[in-house]
């Protein structure tokens, strides 16, 4: 089994962060920094006035071209701060594509688009978040997939077992459950016929 067949299927729409917070292109840095700082977040996403995102202003964004500069915030409109073209991704795109999309671009966030409006924005934190119950998935899936292996049908495979929710390192697959040893047992002492 490659790891490609095991990886489970997340999409972008549930893990991205909504709702987006949003600024307009006349607004000045401070009024953006004041919304990240409220909402801890690391971007805005700017929306023009028919409500088309234009781009995303980030902390760096706001770091580089406005304290490095030593420029007043309330002095600088979103425009001159933002950067764009803003990069979007679906919601229904895979999170392993929407993290390729952000390695390839050396971003951090992707504006998350559905029928021409802005509905989320997906960000590493947001993978990063899920990452360690994607790899305990794959690698639950990885030894499944040993298990019914023809090569190996004695594999072992770890977790709780579905009659007594006892961890086990010794899972079997039993009437299309898994289970442990000892429920093993009892599962077949019971469909023995009594005598």
């Amino acid at each position: 089994m490659s790891i490609h067949e095991s990886e489970p299927d997340v999409i972008v729409r549930d893990i991205m962060s909504r709702p987006p917070v949003t600024a307009g292109e006349a607004d000045d840095a401070s009024k953006v920094s004041k919304l990240m700082l409220h909402h801890d977040i690391g971007c805005v996403i700017v929306l023009d006035k028919s409500g088309k995102p234009t781009g995303i202003i980030t902390e760096r964004d706001i770091v580089q071209r406005v304290a490095a500069k030593n420029i007043l915030s309330s002095d600088v409109r979103a425009t001159e701060v933002m950067s764009k073209p803003i990069v979007t991704v679906s919601p229904g795109a895979s999170v392993n594509d929407a993290a390729k999309l952000m390695n390839q671009r050396r971003i951090r966030r992707l504006a998350v688009i559905e029928n021409g409006k802005l509905v989320g924005v997906l960000t590493q934190k947001d993978i990063l978040n899920v990452t360690p119950t994607l790899i305990d998935l794959i690698y639950e899936k990885s030894k499944v997939g040993k298990l019914e292996s023809p090569r190996k049908p004695s594999s072992n495979v770890e977790g709780y077992c579905d009659e007594c929710e006892t961890w086990s390192e010794n899972l079997v697959q039993r009437d299309g459950v898994f289970v442990c040893p000892d429920c093993a047992r009892d599962l077949a002492a019971a469909e023995e016929p009594s005598q």
